[in-house]
């Protein structure tokens, strides 16, 4: 599969060298820059991966434009339950009473896996160090915008998999079944990780993520 798909990867709104203006990033918002972005660089028929809340950007950006050829949403949701609103409100919570590094600390338990915390913690804390760098306003428009608006996954016309890691504390495997029941083209595979699979382990996506996309690329 090598050299076979041309890849793009890049930073969200409020993330890596993008722009961060002190408005609520909504899940609005990130779709159209989303669709921006392959605007300028013409690229039409896309395959979209997401992670997290990058999951959810690609459910709505399927849902909205009819040009996604297959999605693949990692440890998302498309409707925050009111548990995971209490979740993410005292991350919320913790970075307004000390800012982005307790923030951090509060929301790693529900991030990482069994594994990742036993045997990777470089990775860990090198994910710490960036969180200490991030302004004090983005975490927060990040937060925000996570706990708004419900994706009607249901009108999504093209194939979609939902992966999820059996560890996930944050959106666990349950959120992904009740989504793949409300799907027209669904697939669910699990994965032994926590909430940051793709992170935890990249080799998701060559054995697992990759030969799905071969097979309905076909």
């Amino acid at each position: 599969m090598k050299n076979k798909f041309q890849v793009l990867r890049y930073d969200c709104r409020g993330q890596g060298n993008s722009p961060k203006p002190n408005s609520i990033y909504t899940l609005e918002d990130h779709v159209f820059d989303l669709q921006d972005l392959l605007i300028k660089l013409k690229i039409e028929n896309p395959i979209v991966v997401g992670l997290s809340n990058g999951g959810r950007v690609v459910l709505e950006y399927a849902r909205k434009f009819k040009n996604v050829r297959a999605v693949v949403a990692c440890d998302t949701y498309d409707k925050p339950s009111p548990l995971l609103k209490a979740k993410l409100r005292s991350w919320l919570a913790a970075h307004e009473e000390s800012g982005p590094l307790h923030r951090f600390d509060i929301a790693t338990p529900w991030i990482w896996g069994e594994e990742t915390f036993r045997d990777k913690e470089d990775l860990i804390l090198s994910y710490r160090d960036r969180a200490g760098l991030t302004l004090d306003h983005v975490v927060k428009n990040l937060i925000l915008g996570a706990l708004e608006t419900d994706i009607e996954i249901n009108e999504i016309e093209c194939p979609v998999l939902l992966v999820a890691g059996t560890e996930d504390l944050l959106t666990p495997v349950s959120y992904h079944e009740e989504m793949l029941s409300k799907l027209k083209k669904g697939e669910l595979i699990t994965v032994k990780s926590g909430h940051a699979s793709l992170l935890e382990k990249p080799m998701i996506m060559e054995k697992t993520i990759l030969p799905w996309i071969e097979k309905i690329n076909l």
